[in-house]
């Protein structure tokens, strides 16, 4: 056999297995090539499209702060409501110490929290003192008290707002009522009733006697501190500086309260 025939069988021999060596490596890329287009061609078109930042709404839908609000603390979105509720003792200031005893108070109010450190609440309170006996004395009566209750605004500043304790300051004015009785025992009768009679019964008790009111403007001032976090409320005691232009001389108080507030 020639050289140059030799060569030409050598060469028809190595085409024909690279032929099938390039077959064997492309069988796998054809059949996943094909696999693929099938899976493509049974999948609807629209989830195709979908854009790829889907994902990343989705995952911003979760998020805590994307949670609609129910007044819980931060981890749960930020509440703009505001209340309180609380009741303590009042203390008569300056030239009212002769003319009050210590007394008690209830407070209840509700507003709007603009943001973490200031709010302004709408704010009703009670406070009830005896009359002293030397005053009593000096009318010719054997008791009274004097009540004043209060329709008020009142804007709270929280200068600390993080960690267990807290502190604000507070302030505002409006509509205080006061009314000064005076007061008697007597023989008061009262009914017990049942399903077919009323049956009457006796016993001593204080009456009115004399009574008078004013309605007036005042403003109050003071602050408090705070303990605590339970779903955005905390327990809080305060102090406030309340003057009342009441006629002839104004009453100045001293109301003290302990409460809830959120």
């Amino acid at each position: 056999m020639s050289f140059s025939h030799r060569v030409s069988t050598f060469c028809r021999t190595a085409s024909v297995a690279a032929t099938v060596a390039l077959f064997a490596g492309l069988s796998p890329v054809i059949a996943q090539t094909s696999s693929s287009a099938d899976y493509r061609a049974s999948v609807d078109p629209d989830i195709l499209a979908l854009p790829t930042s889907t994902s990343s709404s989705l995952a911003e839908s979760q998020s805590p702060n994307s949670v609609p609000n129910y007044g819980y603390p931060e981890k749960y979105g930020f509440s703009h409501f505001a209340a309180e509720f609380g009741g303590g003792w009042t203390t008569p200031a300056n030239e009212d110490q002769h003319d009050l005893t210590y007394g008690w108070d209830v407070v209840a109010g509700a507003g709007y929290k603009f943001n973490r450190k200031f709010s302004l609440l709408g704010e009703y309170q009670f406070n009830s003192n005896k009359i002293p006996g030397k005053v009593l004395a000096q009318v010719g009566e054997p008791g009274g008290d004097i009540h004043i209750w209060s329709l008020t605004v009142a804007p709270v500043w929280n200068y600390k707002t993080s960690g267990v304790w807290g502190g604000y300051l507070t302030g505002g004015g409006g509509y205080y009522r006061k009314t000064t009785s005076f007061t008697e025992p007597a023989l008061i009768t009262g009914y017990y009733c049942d399903y077919f009679y009323c049956y009457p019964y006796q016993y001593v008790g204080d009456v009115v006697v004399a009574q008078f009111s004013t309605n007036q403007g005042g403003l109050n001032v003071g602050g408090g501190f705070t303990f605590g976090n339970w779903s955005g409320g905390k327990l809080y005691a305060e102090a406030r500086y309340t003057w009342i232009d009441t006629p002839g001389r104004s009453t100045q108080i001293v109301p003290v309260t302990f409460g809830f507030r959120w």
